[in-house]
């Protein structure tokens, strides 16, 4: 039935991605669920959301490191579904690589994953609903990280970076149509890719240099990724929305302590 709400996520399979498709899952939308290497995981969790939810679900193969590879496999499965109302650009690698040691292989990869192929899949589906008249919303999922650096980061927060300036550039070309851009910026986020397997376990995790003094849970960030994917967000574009706990406000605070502790006294204090 083509005329089902379709949404396209990316990465799918675990962590946010899976948390986002749960949050959008409801009768009369379909969720075209992208997935690379987790067949498994992606069956699983469709055929949780078919009979929890009544929603239609369609498991998409693309990886994203053939970015071209990836378009022509998700606009194979929006073509069958008959259209497009929204994107959520959510499959991302993460990345430590020392900057006096960058291999280009390396680069290559997680820029195609994390800024190439989210680039073009916007374009492409933007363009769809451009010619079939849509007024729909594209998400991507950056990082705090794309503004605030991180050692280590060079590949990962550049990469990041640019995908957060293509979504606003994205923005003003695609506004005109009435399709709404944005980007959701998470901090630490308790998934598998950040190491945390038991994802429901996220508040019993202490960070204390976080100003929350924990990561955030999957469905935190899927809460605002459904928000600007629905008509509640209906003049929001452009956005970076920042769901980080606070992490970026605490950038001068070591340097505060140490210089709060180190600071020798006034031989002459004021009166």
């Amino acid at each position: 039935m083509p005329d089902l709400h379709t949404t396209l996520i990316t990465g799918a399979s675990s962590g946010i991605g899976r948390a986002t498709a749960r949050a959008l899952a409801r009768p009369g939308h379909r969720l075209l669920l992208g997935y690379a290497s987790g067949e498994d995981r992606v069956l699983r969790v469709a055929e949780e959301l078919r009979s929890g939810t009544g929603a239609e679900v369609v498991p998409v193969r693309a990886d994203l490191r053939d970015p071209q590879a990836a378009v022509d496999s998700c606009l194979a499965a929006v073509e069958r579904a008959g259209r497009i109302d929204a994107l959520v650009n959510n499959a991302g690698i993460n990345d430590r690589s020392a900057a006096d040691a960058l291999d280009l292989k390396r680069a290559d990869e997680v820029f195609a994953v994390n800024t190439l192929a989210p680039m073009a899949l916007a374009s492409a589906v933007g363009h769809h609903m451009i010619g079939t008249g849509v007024r729909g919303s594209i998400v991507n999922v950056t990082s705090v990280h794309e503004t605030v650096p991180i050692t280590g980061g060079a590949l990962y927060c550049a990469s990041k970076a640019a995908l957060g300036m293509v979504t606003k550039v994205l923005a003003l070309e695609f506004g005109p149509y009435g399709i709404r851009v944005n980007s959701v910026a998470p901090g630490e986020t308790a998934t598998a890719m950040n190491g945390v397997h038991d994802e429901s376990s996220y508040r019993e995790i202490s960070r204390p240099d976080i100003p929350l003094g924990r990561p955030a849970g999957a469905e935190e960030i899927a809460s605002l990724i459904a928000y600007l994917v629905g008509p509640g967000s209906g003049y929001v574009t452009g956005a970076s929305l920042l769901a980080d706990g606070g992490l970026a406000l605490t950038a001068a605070e070591a340097n505060a302590r140490h210089a709060f502790t180190t600071v020798p006294p006034r031989e002459n204090p004021p009166a």
